[in-house]
């Protein structure tokens, strides 16, 4: 949805559309910061979003709702997380707190941290701390960085799990990211420049929606920026990206997925080999995310490279 000023459900004369509203307005507040003025519509579309009609809508408002509740438990962990030394005494409390987060990309976020503040050496031992452990939450938290930490660490942990699912799904999730769709826009007024959305299959029904901007110069394409979205289910997909991006006139048509992969591994590659600058980077570990997403030979980050932004 665009980042419009915020509408008023008040200014709804249909009590049909007041659930609509509801979750329009959530989402331009949250656009604009106000978290708690979001909660507030999405509690009151909830209340009023009974009946079979309003069944998409509810589970829109319902997954947006999640998802707050997700970030407010990042914002808690990042608060009260002891650091390094405090997850190597008690890798049991690290791996409880992040299995609370209840969302993927959540917990994708948080490992990928851990990743870069720990060095390789404190990255093995926290995996072997956390399988001595032999807790429950220490064996998601194990597949967990089985699937995102790179190199020796991560290894350790796909073996040292077996191969034995998650007991939280929100864990599992991250094991396969299998991308299910794909989408191609090129701007108006911007030639040469394709966007490109790749959604790659989680937990609960929900995506895990990728935005790569390629500019094509001759042949090929170079990778600009990419940055991802948090995961969603695909009815929010289609309202809050999809839709928007038709009334912008961006027109979003689908492409097959191997086709969508390799056009932004490509772009990645040339980007990387180029030495140019992906502004994400700055926030997000754009090229590992791609990497796990799409493909295995891009080359990995070190670890400990540096502090993230939510609990450096």
């Amino acid at each position: 949805m665009r980042a419009e000023s915020p509408p008023s459900v008040a200014r709804v004369d249909d009590p049909a559309q007041f659930p609509d509203a509801s979750y329009h307005e959530a989402v331009c507040l949250l656009v604009h910061g106000d978290e708690q003025g979001a909660r507030r519509s999405i509690e009151e579309g909830l209340a009023r979003a009974s009946g079979a009609q309003h069944a998409v809508t509810r589970a829109c408002l319902g997954d947006l709702a999640a998802q707050l509740d997700g970030e407010a438990a990042l914002a808690r962990l990042a608060r009260r997380t002891p650091g390094p030394a405090g997850w190597l005494a008690n890798p049991d409390a690290l791996a409880r707190s992040v299995v609370a987060l209840g969302r993927a990309h959540l917990v994708e976020a948080v490992i990928e941290e851990i990743a870069h503040l720990m060095p390789e050496d404190q990255l093995m031992g926290l995996v072997a701390a956390a399988h001595e452990a032999h807790t429950p939450a220490c064996h998601d938290l194990l597949v967990a960085m089985g699937s995102v930490v790179e190199g020796a660490p991560g290894r350790l942990a796909t073996v040292l799990t077996e191969q034995v699912p998650a007991s939280e799904p929100c864990m599992d999730a991250l094991r396969a990211q299998v991308p299910v769709a794909a989408w191609s826009s090129e701007p108006p007024g911007a030639p040469g420049q394709q966007q490109v959305i790749i959604a790659a299959g989680r937990d609960a029904g929900r995506v895990a929606p990728v935005v790569a901007i390629i500019r094509h110069e001759g042949v090929g394409g170079v990778l600009d920026d990419a940055f991802a979205l948090p995961d969603m289910i695909p009815a929010r997909l289609a309202r809050e990206v999809l839709d928007p991006m038709t009334d912008a006139g961006l027109s979003p048509d689908p492409l097959g997925v191997r086709d969508a992969a390799e056009v932004v591994y490509h772009a990645l590659l040339a980007a990387l080999d180029a030495g140019a600058d992906i502004p994400s980077a700055a926030y997000q570990p754009v090229a590992a995310r791609l990497r796990r997403a799409l493909v295995e030979d891009i080359p990995p980050a070190s670890h400990g490279s540096g502090e993230m932004p939510c609990m450096g």
